[in-house]
């Protein structure tokens, strides 16, 4: 099963870009993990895009401690299917969810990346993408970026097989 991936940081233009919340969502859509962190980062941390698109839209009920934030993540990813198979568009999105697992990697996880990259831009894809974005679903929050992922990829499969090309 594919488990589409998304992540905020404290941006891509900064020494060390720093988690500030993750989200996970399964492919059926039956199981999100979504998490902000309470450290790790700061405000200061934060380029101008962050400041300005990511962190007006956090507050959710869900906000853990970088210690708190791993073994709810190993867990949540254990109980998931005997298969499992990180899709995200974003390679530095990987990495942060590999630095996170670093020693603890769960066994039904595998250890490479389903890319997104070559589908977003698809009109299947980005228009799926876009057309869940409104009111309350703001662009730039993780939760919100993961679930028009799994949007955009089923929209992608199925006109794939509309040309019988699936």
């Amino acid at each position: 099963m594919l488990v589409f991936l998304d992540t905020e940081y404290t941006g891509r233009d900064v020494p060390t870009p720093k988690l500030i919340s993750i989200a996970l969502v399964a492919e059926d859509g039956h199981r999100e993990f979504y998490a902000e962190l309470s450290d790790g980062w700061r405000v200061e941390d934060c380029n101008v895009f962050v400041r300005r698109e990511v962190l007006p839209h956090l507050g959710a009920d869900n906000v853990l401690s970088r210690a708190e934030l791993k073994p709810q993540l190993r867990q949540w990813l254990r109980a998931g299917p005997r298969s499992i198979r990180i899709a995200t568009d974003s390679p530095i999105d990987f990495q942060i969810l590999a630095n996170l697992l670093t020693g603890e990697w769960p066994q039904n996880v595998a250890v490479d990346r389903y890319d997104l990259r070559a589908m977003v831009d698809s009109g299947a894809f980005h228009h799926a993408a876009q057309r869940y974005f409104g009111p309350g679903r703001h662009e730039h929050h993780a939760l919100h970026d993961a679930r028009a992922l799994r949007l955009g990829w089923l929209a992608y499969i199925d006109a794939r097989k509309l040309r019988g090309q699936g």
